[in-house]
């Protein structure tokens, strides 16, 4: 799960991982970046999971502190137009779902967004496939 904040493009965040749900290790993008010396609040990402004909789409979050934010997941294609979104809150460590969709077909029939707005920062969320 990694978040990259919109507003700092030039530097892909290290960020935290959920390891089994028992804390938090660290992260890098495999981008050609420069090391990078700040650590994302939140690592965040879209859960994608096949199920036979089913593919089920999970927007997820985890915190390194105490925080709250709102959140905007969507997802489209194959004839759908999903857009969910609202005000969340997640304690430290805590893995917190945000928004979910459950649809026939395959994962590459459709594409998804979430972004995440905490503190005045703006993160989009990798899709987990």
């Amino acid at each position: 799960m990694t978040a990259l904040p919109v507003s700092k493009l030039r530097h892909v965040l290290a960020a935290p991982l959920i390891v089994a749900g028992l804390g938090l290790a660290a992260a890098s993008s495999a981008t050609a970046t420069p090391p990078v010396t700040e650590t994302a609040p939140i690592a965040c990402d879209i859960a994608v999971d096949q199920n036979g004909r089913m593919v089920s789409f999970q927007g997820r979050v985890q915190a390194s502190h105490d925080l709250s934010g709102t959140y905007n997941l969507t997802l489209s294609g194959g004839g759908t137009n999903i857009r969910q979104g609202g005000a969340f809150a997640a304690d430290a460590g805590d893995i917190v779902t945000l928004g979910q969709a459950n649809l026939s077909g395959t994962p590459d029939r459709y594409d998804a967004d979430l972004t995440l707005s905490i503190d005045g920062e703006t993160y989009s969320c990798a899709t987990n496939l």
